[in-house]
């Protein structure tokens, strides 16, 4: 019962962090508050003796797909390469190349991106997609001075969905797997119409939210977040 009390008490804590005190003040320097709480709520619990030390040990240092350590080194790694990359102007480039192709069409520029997200989270992961088109779409966002929020929205919505069809598409996925011996063509066959069916269906209703801004007369200049509320 005391676990479960820390831990919900470290993630209302966590969320209420993020919302209302983001950053702490140590010293001369500002650190984001939210990974305090939560090393706090984990301290804490290692002090309660809630958690065994030698277990957590075990854990950290097991050679098994559920080890954590090798997800921070793939999100560790991924952002080190998105980082690169935006240095050296890819996303850029390809953010100029998206726009020009899409010309003043709106549609265009949705379709475009995300059958491109689709595809790519498919065979990578969710966590890859986002951390390597968040900059991309802001950069044409910044070009063109439309809203990006609808097309972050977009983007997070296919690379979450189509995630679901391999068992590589998402962390937890791969973690579920592991931990009741799914294979990988087990998953896929389990998971490859209801994919299907949810990454269609997303799809139209992002473009009908799209249709109807369109319809009510927006500019290009501008997505309204009435495109967004469809979701």
């Amino acid at each position: 019962m005391v676990t479960i009390i820390i831990s919900i008490t470290t993630c209302i804590l966590m969320i209420l962090s993020i919302l209302f005190f983001p950053k702490i003040k140590i010293g001369n320097k500002q650190v984001s508050s939210y990974w305090i709480i939560s090393l706090l709520g984990a301290i804490l619990l290692l002090l309660l003796k809630k958690i065994d030390i030698n277990y957590l040990f075990n854990e950290l240092t097991s050679n098994n797909s559920m080890n954590p350590i090798k997800i921070l080194i793939l999100f560790v790694s991924m952002t080190f390469l998105s980082t690169y990359l935006d240095e050296v102007g890819l996303f850029k480039y390809i953010a100029n190349l998206a726009v020009k192709k899409a010309g003043h069409s709106q549609i265009k520029l949705f379709v475009y991106l995300y059958i491109f997200i689709s595809i790519l989270t498919v065979f990578t992961s969710n966590d890859i997609i986002i951390l390597t088109f968040t900059p991309f779409i802001c950069y044409f966002s910044k070009n063109t001075k439309i809203n990006p929020i609808p097309f972050l929205v977009t983007e997070f919505i296919a690379a979450n969905t189509w995630s679901l069809m391999f068992l590589i598409g998402n962390p937890t996925n791969i973690y579920i797997g592991s931990k009741f011996n799914i294979d990988f063509l087990f998953y896929l066959k389990n998971m490859f119409f209801p994919t299907l069916t949810a990454g269609i269906t997303s799809f139209i209703i992002l473009l009908l939210g799209l249709f109807i801004t369109i319809g009510i007369g927006t500019s290009f200049g501008t997505i309204p977040i009435l495109a967004v509320l469809f979701v």
